[in-house]
């Protein structure tokens, strides 16, 4: 990972829990059941952040290494009581082939450049494959652009025009499905489904707080206009919608489906 984006972590690690949804219950639970299903026992979870996957999996019995870039969201793993954590780069783990059962990522791959290659390197040091929990589009809603994401798109366009451009493009889900169709998986299960109804300036709290490394370098005056230009449009609509969580299976040496370009 280029250093810049080691050092966005560092200084996101500090928001992190406060600004991200701990996972579904629901999703924990089935990730430790296929794992189980399997006789998976050493996991090796890449971009461990700062630990919110992998101490319920400690906590359930499951051996988790977790690696990661940033000193900062280590620390914070670490004080969580985690055990096993290592600084490394997603592109050259520091393990030797087939170190361990699989390889996780948690809504990581989104934020890889080259995820491919992401997805090869940890394939290399484990002997049974690898594992990503993503977010699933709702079905129904064809190529509309979903309403959540309307927040993003107004304060977007609000730093377009003050000579930002670029910024939040893309949202997680949408690079996550780029992803599943440029790498298919062996298998793809739907861990967690629930309906969701939320304020939509309640994701423009997340950009307010400075929590995505792309509004980092964004002067905090043009930010806070650009929010609140927002804030003034969505007003106190709400919007409901279905998150489905599934997990992403790449099978591994010893059943080859990883991603090989």
């Amino acid at each position: 990972m280029p250093d810049q984006a080691v050092r966005d972590f560092d200084t996101l690690s500090a928001v992190y829990d406060e600004t991200r949804e701990p996972l579904d219950r629901a999703t924990i639970e089935g990730l430790h059941g296929y794992l189980g299903e399997h006789h998976w026992s050493t996991i090796l979870e890449v971009g461990v952040g700062t630990g919110r996957v992998a101490r319920p999996l400690v906590d359930a019995g499951v051996k988790v290494v977790g690696v990661d870039a940033s000193r900062g969201m280590l620390g914070r793993a670490a004080a969580k009581g985690l055990p096993y954590l290592v600084r490394g780069d997603a592109y050259c783990l520091p393990f030797p082939d087939g170190s361990f059962d699989a390889a996780l990522f948690v809504h990581v791959l989104h934020i890889l450049d080259r995820p491919g290659l992401g997805l090869r390197e940890a394939a290399r040091v484990c002997r049974y494959g690898v594992l990503a929990v993503l977010d699933l589009p709702p079905k129904s809603r064809g190529t509309d652009p979903p309403p959540e994401e309307e927040p993003r798109r107004i304060v977007r366009e609000a730093l377009t025009e003050a000579g930002f451009p670029d910024l939040l493009r893309a949202g997680p889900r949408a690079k996550e499905q780029k992803l599943l169709r440029t790498y298919p998986p062996a298998e793809l299960r739907v861990l967690s489904e629930r309906e969701v109804t939320e304020p939509l300036a309640r994701r423009l709290d997340l950009i307010e707080k400075r929590a995505y490394r792309h509004v980092l370098r964004v002067p905090p005056a043009v930010l806070a206009r650009a929010v609140a230009a927002a804030r003034e449009r969505v007003g106190a609509r709400t919007v409901t919608y279905r998150r489905t969580e599934a997990l992403a299976w790449w099978s591994g040496p010893r059943g080859s489906s990883a991603p090989s370009g």
